[in-house]
């Protein structure tokens, strides 16, 4: 038993660790950027910048810390070494709590050239009025996790990747200053990033969600207590036909042994087949009345050529 829990606990943890793999770096997308901000979002020292926004899509906790962020398209190079690679990009410090991304939440780095002001800062800067390339990579430095090329931009206006409900998939596009969501869903002409958030719209206090998991939770009770009960009435069913089966084996057993007891008795030990056998030569004699007057001896007349009447079995030897 205490096996059986081992091998559990075991599968059970590789099952996490493998989960925790397939939602890790892998899932940070570049979610919105602004290259002009004038009288939107600020930075903890009230300065207003272009700023990217990457978003955990992940239903698990991830850090983005030790990643890279990077507008040379020289660090899509594949012959530069990590080093050469790294040095054309901006990392992600580590030691900071806000790089720890749970489900589905978002980050946003100003990218004002200045790393010094903190962890939030890159150590690049946005072109204006023209397109910018923004790649992620993972923190080892040579694997690229996303990457876009934003077109150029209006002041306050961004470039948002948004949920299509129509083609259920997700698309890039524009959206104007008053639709700009910087740390939140991204929503714009009708559409929305996920089905998540058009869900909390509808139940902002979260009822129809508690109702939905408990009537999940109460039909997997419900499940598990019919297929046990079908499950204890089958075995408790093979049981009661196999204790039947063994009740009458063991009366048929007794009930020869009562005949054989009783046929024992009535014939003094003989065996029936051999005591059947006696009476009947014996009436077979008296009906053909071929029994002597002599005792204890049998006496077969015949004419015809029989064994018993055979030469052969008369001498000794064989003629030579």
């Amino acid at each position: 038993m205490m096996l059986h829990k081992r091998f559990l606990g075991i599968l059970v943890g590789l099952t996490v660790v493998a989960a925790a793999f397939g939602q890790g770096a892998f899932s940070f997308k570049i979610n919105e950027v602004v290259v002009t901000n004038t009288h939107g979002l600020i930075d903890e020292y009230g300065e207003r910048s272009g700023w990217i926004e990457i978003a955990n899509t992940s239903w698990g906790t991830n850090n983005i810390r030790s990643c890279y962020l990077t507008t040379n398209r020289e660090a899509l190079n594949k012959d530069l070494s990590v080093p050469e690679r790294v040095k054309l990009m901006s990392l992600v410090p580590k030691g900071d709590e806000r790089t720890n991304l749970t489900a589905q939440q978002r980050i946003v780095f100003f990218a004002d050239g200045h790393t010094n002001l903190g962890t939030l800062h890159t150590n690049f800067t946005l072109k204006e009025g023209e397109e910018n390339f923004i790649a992620l990579f993972d923190g080892n430095g040579k694997t690229l996790l996303d990457s876009i090329t934003v077109p150029p931009l209006a002041e306050n206006q961004s470039y948002a990747r948004v949920y299509d409900s129509d083609s259920e998939a997700y698309v890039w596009m524009v959206l104007d200053a008053e639709e700009v969501t910087p740390g939140a869903p991204n929503a714009g002409q009708g559409k929305v990033q996920d089905k998540v958030a058009e869900f909390k719209e509808k139940d902002p206090y979260g009822i129809a969600m508690s109702i939905m998991a408990m009537g999940v939770v109460f039909g997997c009770l419900l499940a598990l207590y019919v297929f046990f009960r079908l499950f204890g009435y089958a075995v408790t069913l093979v049981s009661k036909m196999a204790r039947v089966r063994a009740i009458r084996a063991v009366r048929d057993q007794a009930d020869k042994a009562a005949v054989m007891a009783k046929q024992g008795m009535e014939t003094k030990g003989v065996d029936m087949k051999v005591y059947m056998a006696v009476i009947a030569m014996a009436l077979r004699d008296y009906e053909e009345d071929v029994h002597d007057v002599e005792s204890n001896v049998l006496t077969y007349h015949t004419e015809e050529h029989s064994e018993w009447n055979a030469k052969g079995y008369t001498m000794r030897e064989w003629p030579e």
